[in-house]
């Protein structure tokens, strides 16, 4: 290269110590030397701070050393409480109250719980025990007896009241019931309700065989039917029990007020002119209860009810 020359120009190499003299270099080895001193003094600040916060913390544990002593200490405290233990002569002082207690062994007698208080006198509580065992088995004994007794009383009660009981009727109860106009001849409608076996309601009607005609029984208020018990010495003839809760019955066999509850044919063929008719549970309540007779007695047209009787 030329005296004055910096750069090769065949290879590019600079001339020596040329690189060190350009100022850029100079400029960043101070910042970096700068920055340097400024980590070096923030590692020392912060290397300060740590030790400063930890030296308290080495400081409490010195004191909680302390404990561990005080700990050690704590042994010869357990060595004084076997002398406590040697203290069980102060309990055998104790059974001068179990001395007064003896006063009052009746009553303490029946407390169960008193026993663990005075656990010396260990032969007293044990001649109480049967004593009391004793009132406790004669009590159960007779409160297991008692109810019983009162509950098989009231069972064979209930069952008396759940048969049908006869309805009490006005003897002017029974009405002829005749829509139809065929009632030739009738009897006194009484006599099918006075209880008189001697005497009979009748009817005789126009047409021979066929009977339309009813008779009609005013409970006096609305009440269920179970059964209806008849007798009648004109067996054979064919009845419909109808029912309504109307209190003038309505005009018309055929009208929907009324309730057809049940058919009966051959009535009183069996067990000499007696007829039982069993409606139901009577839980349907009703005012006026018919017989509607459609077909005549096996042999006369005349109809006869000697006695009727309505059960609810």
């Amino acid at each position: 290269m030329a005296p004055e020359q910096d750069w090769c120009l065949n290879c590019g190499t600079a001339a020596p110590g040329r690189l060190g003299e350009r100022p850029g270099w100079r400029a960043a080895s101070t910042v970096i030397v700068l920055a340097l001193l400024l980590v070096l003094g923030a590692v020392g600040a912060g290397y300060a701070a740590l030790t400063g916060d930890a030296k308290p913390k080495q400081t409490a544990s010195t004191p909680a050393a302390a404990p561990p002593a005080a700990a050690q200490a704590a042994p010869p405290a357990a060595t004084t409480q076997p002398p406590a233990a040697t203290q069980p002569p102060t309990t055998a002082t104790t059974p001068a109250k179990p001395k007064k207690l003896p006063k009052v062994k009746t009553p303490t007698a029946g407390v169960t719980p008193g026993s663990p208080i005075t656990p010396t006198p260990t032969p007293t509580p044990t001649t109480s025990t049967p004593a009391t065992s004793t009132p406790t088995g004669t009590g159960t004994g007779t409160g297991t007896g008692t109810g019983t007794g009162t509950t098989g009383t009231g069972t064979t009660t209930t069952p008396a009241d759940t048969g049908p009981k006869p309805i009490e009727l006005n003897g002017d109860a029974g009405t002829v019931y005749d829509p139809f106009k065929r009632v030739k001849d009738s009897g006194e409608t009484t006599r099918a309700l006075d209880g008189d076996k001697t005497t009979s309601w009748y009817v005789d009607p126009t047409v021979p065989t066929q009977v339309a005609v009813g008779y009609v029984v005013d409970l006096g208020k609305l009440q269920g039917v179970r059964q209806i018990n008849l007798q009648t010495p004109t067996p054979g003839f064919r009845v419909e029990i109808y029912a309504t809760d109307e209190t003038t019955p309505p005009p018309d066999i055929l009208d929907t007020r009324w309730s057809h509850i049940k058919d009966v044919s051959n009535v009183g063929a069996k067990d000499d002119g007696t007829q039982k008719i069993v409606l139901g549970a009577g839980t349907s309540k009703y005012r006026n209860v018919l017989l509607w007779f459609t077909q005549p007695p096996t042999d006369a047209p005349r109809l006869r009810i000697t006695e009727l009787e309505l059960l609810g």
